[in-house]
């Protein structure tokens, strides 16, 4: 493992937990948090390999930005939940912001049935969200899922985007070890 990806490594655990905690304390993620880390994404990758990193980290920044703003005007992630991903980019680059997303919404989906489960809410949501569906499908209009500021629908996404982006870490490390690491292997398939 090369003193880049160490470093790299770092700010992303770094930014993870910040994340994470200010999420917990103030159902919010700040720009003093994704701000920094993406512009670090951004000058360590340009030390690393020149221009070519600093494109590097762009593309990890504003892919996951652009592609994830549907879901912010459908108000089913908020905005700094996509900020962190930006970030987590600008760190690692696109492909791993990609899988870690994917794991993320994998936790987040198991962490949201059990939140319904316990609040015995599971069927209400589940026809709430088949209406939704329908109704988006039938007419062709994106709206959003729930209110601005209804935080009935909503829980701490980044309790989900912590694991999802350590799930990708430990497999981007084996892999660098030579070890070959599936997605069916983390996730027990």
């Amino acid at each position: 493992m090369n003193q880049f990806l160490i470093i790299k490594i770092i700010f992303l655990l770094v930014l993870l937990g910040l994340a994470l905690g200010q999420d917990i304390r103030e159902k919010k993620i700040k720009n003093w948090v994704t701000f920094p880390a993406a512009l670090a994404g951004i000058a360590i990758n340009f030390w690393e390999t020149g221009p070519g990193g600093v494109v590097f980290a762009l593309q990890g920044w504003l892919v996951p930005v652009l592609s994830l703003l549907l879901l912010y005007r459908m108000n089913v992630m908020g905005a700094g939940d996509i900020k962190l991903f930006g970030a987590i980019g600008a760190l690692l680059g696109l492909r791993f912001t990609a899988w870690s997303f994917a794991f993320s919404v994998f936790a987040g989906g198991i962490m949201a049935f059990i939140i319904l489960l316990k609040e015995r809410t599971l069927a209400a949501r589940m026809k709430k969200m088949c209406g939704y569906l329908v109704f988006m499908a039938s007419t062709g209009r994106i709206i959003p899922y729930s209110a601005r500021g209804d935080s009935s629908a909503k829980f701490i996404f980044s309790a989900a985007i912590v694991p999802g982006a350590i799930i990708q870490l430990l497999i981007t490390i084996f892999q660098l070890k030579g070890v070959t690491v599936s997605v069916g292997d983390f996730l027990g398939f």
